[in-house]
């Protein structure tokens, strides 16, 4: 009985075994012309071993997500501001007559932290860029430090609005920006408690390095966009 006959068009199985001998620009010349793919050895196309191990700033893709996380938490502060300035035009008083006034203690004592901990985040910002090891370890636990204290205190600036956060408009607004900011505070301290963290124990990489240059820009962010709420909440009323 005579093989079977491929039916027309159909392409040709050959076992491997059963192939003959070519040369390899003739083998690809064959996978060529029968439509197969091209095979052909890998080479490196560019140099990359004189690239850094870790970048800082706009060369990290880390630190354009942490710019991004930003603007969203700029537009969430600036839409409770604009509230609480559109909340005070249906009232001739602000606060409202019968509502206290917020105390100035405890917020300003809290404020006071709070810039305080420029020092020690631009220390171990500086650090990092350097990869001195031992110097962003130190300043990273002192920062969090300050970090932690400033969070306590906010708990504490909820009271000293003097309302609870349902007895007015005003009320709301006011608590609004302080807790709005509050969580910044608390995603801030977890971060960098975090990556303290990983530096003593042993755990860094070369990445950790760009990883704290990057959470010092976003605490400068948070404590900056701080000081014009504590303008508007606690001084503002006092003005008008």
């Amino acid at each position: 009985m005579s093989p079977a006959r491929p039916a027309p068009g159909a392409r040709r199985v050959v076992h491997p075994a059963a192939a003959p001998k070519v040369s390899a620009d003739v083998r690809q010349a064959i996978i060529a012309r029968e439509g197969g793919l091209l095979e052909r050895p890998m080479r490196p196309l560019v140099d990359v071993s004189s690239l850094p191990t870790v970048v800082f700033g706009s060369r990290g893709i880390v630190w354009w997500g942490t710019l991004g996380f930003m603007v969203v938490e700029a537009v969430t502060l600036a839409v409770c501001v604009a509230s609480y300035f559109y909340l005070r035009r249906n009232f001739a008083t602000w606060p409202p007559l019968r509502t206290p006034r917020p105390s100035l203690v405890m917020p300003t004592v809290g404020l006071i932290v709070l810039l305080a901990g420029f020092v020690p985040t631009y220390l171990y910002h500086r650090a990092c860029e350097r990869l001195e090891r031992r110097a962003t370890q130190l300043w990273l636990w002192v920062a969090t430090l300050f970090l932690a204290a400033a969070t306590a205190i906010r708990v504490f600036e909820f009271f000293a609005l003097g309302v609870r956060w349902d007895l007015n408009a005003y009320a709301s607004a006011a608590w609004a920006m302080v807790f709005a900011h509050f969580t910044l505070l608390l995603a801030s301290a977890a971060e960098t408690m975090t990556i303290a963290f990983i530096f003593a124990t042993g755990s860094d990489e070369m990445r950790h390095y760009s990883d704290a240059g990057d959470n010092a820009m976003y605490f400068y962010f948070l404590a900056l966009a701080w000081v014009p709420i504590w303008v508007i909440l606690y001084l503002l009323p006092r003005w008008v």
